[in-house]
């Protein structure tokens, strides 16, 4: 029963987490500016607009690949992937924010989110039988 309640705990972390990155790539290519703003708390030159909505294509193919279908096997290298994206993310995140002067109002609410889904998503991944 225990590993039946985990293995739904885990397949709703992971598909939880690829809608998110699912939503924030469509945002990034769709609204750059802003979602870059809300991150870092400054605007992008038009070579950022370009990177930025290059990071959504990105985003959006790492949700798409690690989506989860339940009449599926569930295969680790999905998860492995968006698993080393959460847990980068967070460092890079953590790392910009505590170098630089200024950062954006959903900046540190980032780090948390992604450095505890990341940590979750690793202690998954290492208990998989």
């Amino acid at each position: 029963m225990r590993s039946a309640r985990l293995l739904f705990n885990a397949n709703f972390l992971f598909k939880a987490s690829a809608s998110v990155e699912i939503l924030i790539g469509v945002a990034l290519l769709a609204a750059p500016s802003l979602v870059i703003e809300l991150l870092l708390g400054d605007g992008l030159s038009s070579s950022g607009l370009a990177v930025a909505r290059v990071l959504g294509v990105g985003l959006l193919s790492v949700g798409v690949a690690a989506w989860e279908v339940p009449q599926q096997e569930v295969r680790l290298a999905p998860r492995a992937g968006i698993c080393i994206y959460t847990v980068g993310a967070a460092l890079l995140f953590a790392v910009v924010g505590s170098l630089n002067e200024t950062s954006g109002i959903l900046l540190w609410p980032a780090v948390v989110l992604h450095g505890l889904i990341g940590v979750t998503m690793l202690r998954v991944i290492v208990s998989s039988p």
